[in-house]
């Protein structure tokens, strides 16, 4: 469900987070936009197709990175410098 943000109490104005584009979410990401766009086809990565293209939330984008450094076929070690703790 999406925050709701009241500028008084007559009207309720919802606010929407802003959606990242291929290129934009690829940069975030550090890959190629090719490889986000097969991800995204592939249902490998959180996406919406709005029209012809892709969108990407930054809020989702950043869960499901959480998850695959917590998932055990990534060596988080590796990837962030820390060991994980039990």
């Amino acid at each position: 469900m999406q925050p709701v943000q009241k500028t008084n109490e007559a009207s309720v104005t919802p606010s929407f987070e802003r959606l990242l584009d291929l290129r934009e979410a690829a940069v975030i990401l550090g890959m190629h936009w090719k490889t986000l766009e097969g991800k995204a086809r592939d249902r490998k990565i959180p996406a919406v197709k709005v029209g012809k293209r892709w969108r990407f939330r930054l809020s989702s984008l950043n869960a499901w990175l959480e998850s695959e450094l917590n998932s055990s076929t990534t060596d988080y070690a590796v990837l962030t410098g820390k060991e994980q703790l039990p």
